[in-house]
């Protein structure tokens, strides 16, 4: 594994950026309010939380017909459904073995729901209909944070940010086992991850982007209020990472970095009135990403977003 030592700080039209292939580090001093970007033309709220609190993450699936999110209800902390186009929660299954769930992704035939939950220190699996959660095993005891999900040569890989041997760390679960992809510096406390098709991490942790390819890290960008936890995921066309975060303010928005440039530009369109940023995933299936996302907000809701 080896640490990039080279960090660029680039001025471009929309705002200092810090562009990290690394250096020795750039002042955050002249960092302003980037430009705003209209990226998701379509932004709904599904649903409000109602009787629900922590709404940590949430993911639609490829069929947009649902987004499913992790929240506490009435009996307990677990999975929710909401139709896509809008409506009331409802329980997909919650309670025990679940103590404190804050990432959730799909499987992409959208027949299985994969959930993170550090507390139980384990990635838990459940049917979209319902029923008892399982645990993966191999992930017990490595107190998995967050996840993201991909097919690869037919089967689906689960990649994650959790901890080994008190190193955080970036693994990866598939049918043959599990693997420790990079532990330690300058990973800090990462919540948030995504897994483009080139095979490229991008990992959200404390206000930096790193990337993670062939084994070497490099951070992307830098300065970042992100949310919690940090939600992550790439436009339509991978050309750019989102991350769920907040302004000078305060206030909801997401970041929107260029993977070639730099650029830096902010989306609050439908979202910048809430205060409390959490998840955010896309929706994929076999082939990739679908063009749908969701992000949720702990105290304002689920939302539905699309380009």
């Amino acid at each position: 594994m080896k640490l990039s030592t080279t960090l660029v700080c680039a001025r471009n039209p929309w705002g200092w950026v810090l562009v990290c292939a690394m250096l020795f580090g750039c002042s955050s001093d002249n960092i302003t309010e980037p430009a705003t970007n209209d990226l998701f033309t379509s932004v709904t709220r599904a649903t409000a939380p109602g009787q629900l609190t922590d709404l940590s993450s949430s993911v639609p699936d490829a069929t947009d017909q649902f987004i499913y999110f992790v929240a506490k209800g009435p009996n307990g902390a677990g999975v929710f459904k909401v139709p896509s186009i809008g409506g009331l929660p409802t329980e997909v299954t919650a309670g025990s073995p679940f103590i404190q769930p804050t990432d959730i992704v799909l499987t992409t035939d959208n027949q299985t729901v994969v959930v993170a939950d550090p507390a139980a220190s384990s990635i838990f699996q459940v049917a979209i209909t319902g029923g008892q959660a399982t645990a993966i095993p191999e992930t017990f005891q490595t107190n998995p944070v967050a996840l993201d999900l991909k097919s690869e040569s037919g089967t689906d890989a689960i990649y994650y940010c959790g901890t080994t041997n008190g190193r955080k760390a970036i693994f990866k679960k598939t049918p043959s086992g599990l693997t420790v992809l990079y532990s330690g510096t300058p990973l800090n406390s990462p919540t948030g991850i995504v897994v483009a098709n080139d095979g490229a991490i991008y990992i959200a942790d404390e206000g930096t982007v790193h990337r993670l390819s062939g084994g070497t890290i490099t951070q992307l960008a830098t300065g970042l209020d992100m949310g919690s936890p940090a939600g992550i995921t790439l436009t339509p066309d991978q050309k750019a990472v989102v991350v769920s975060s907040k302004s000078n303010a305060g206030k909801a928005q997401a970041d929107i970095i260029s993977l070639t440039t730099g650029a830096r530009s902010v989306f609050n369109n439908g979202i910048g009135a809430n205060s409390a940023p959490a998840g955010l995933h896309g929706a994929r299936n076999a082939s990739g990403f679908t063009g749908l996302y969701s992000w949720a907000d702990r105290a304002g809701g689920i939302y539905r977003l699309k380009p």
